[in-house]
């Protein structure tokens, strides 16, 4: 039975190195592939100051796809099946949503990512992801 596995990526190298982990997974055993990046959400009255909301947009979905293109270029390369998506949200329990919503077997993440300071003091998302999602989940270095 092929599983659905999620890789969540944030740019990083840990990142890349789950989805590398998880093209080898595919490889050994049929199944789905999804990559998801989550982007935090801003607070437009901040960036009110330096750049008009549909600017900022622009910017925020550039970016989010330079993030995603990384990934999704190592799937290329590896002529693996997968679905690219980009959500807005807080990034642990955004993923673990998702998860739930697509219903996905597994989990695949880096154990580092470009996280805020913020979440260096809350914790890891890696961590908080283990607690939220209901499904198994591996950590990749």
């Amino acid at each position: 039975m092929a599983k659905k596995l999620l890789v969540p990526v944030d740019g990083s190298e840990h990142a890349l190195n789950a989805v590398r982990y998880a093209v080898g997974r595919v490889r050994e055993a049929p199944g789905e592939l999804l990559v998801l990046h989550v982007e935090p959400p801003v607070s437009y009255e901040e960036m009110r100051v330096y750049v008009m909301r549909e600017e900022a947009e622009k910017i925020r979905r550039q970016a989010c796809e330079r993030v995603l293109s990384s990934a999704t270029r190592l799937l290329d390369e590896a002529k693996v099946a997968y679905s690219a998506h980009l959500r807005e949200g807080e990034i642990a329990p955004t993923i673990a949503k998702f998860a739930e919503a697509e219903k996905v077997d597994e989990v695949i993440l880096g154990t580092r990512g470009m996280s805020t300071v913020g979440e260096l003091l809350l914790g890891s998302v890696a961590h908080r992801v283990v607690h939220l999602v209901r499904v198994p989940v591996t950590l990749v270095r």
